[in-house]
């Protein structure tokens, strides 16, 4: 009995509609395309390695940067930002939840106490 994997990991055990010779070819193919394109993207990693640096620290300072923005710092040159800062804001872009404080006596607007009809 053979217990290998076949092609996208469907087991032996279940039927298939290929032959064993089959099963072999897409494996291969599979397999070359794969290393294939590893082989690839580690060649612009590493050719692009600058570059990749230089976007990540504009990251770390901008947060967000257009491509246009992008495009500029790749060539040394910072983005300008409308709102006149060289950095990005010291606020959460994310709302706070937090409970807010209300005086003593007063209840809060919303609140879940029931209201009398």
């Amino acid at each position: 009995e053979n217990q290998q994997e076949v092609f996208l990991g469907h087991s032996v055990s279940q039927s298939r509609n290929v032959s064993e010779s089959t099963a072999q070819k897409i494996d291969t193919e599979v397999r070359r395309l794969i290393e294939e394109a590893y082989t690839e993207a580690r060649r612009i990693i590493t050719e692009q390695h600058d570059e990749f640096v230089i976007l990540a620290e504009g990251l770390l300072e901008y947060e967000t940067l257009s491509g246009e923005e992008i495009k500029a710092l790749i060539k040394g040159v910072k983005p300008t930002r409308d709102s006149g800062e060289d950095g990005p804001s010291r606020g959460s872009a994310v709302p706070s939840a937090g409970k807010k404080d209300t005086p003593k006596g007063e209840e809060p607007e919303g609140g879940l106490e029931p209201q009398a009809h």
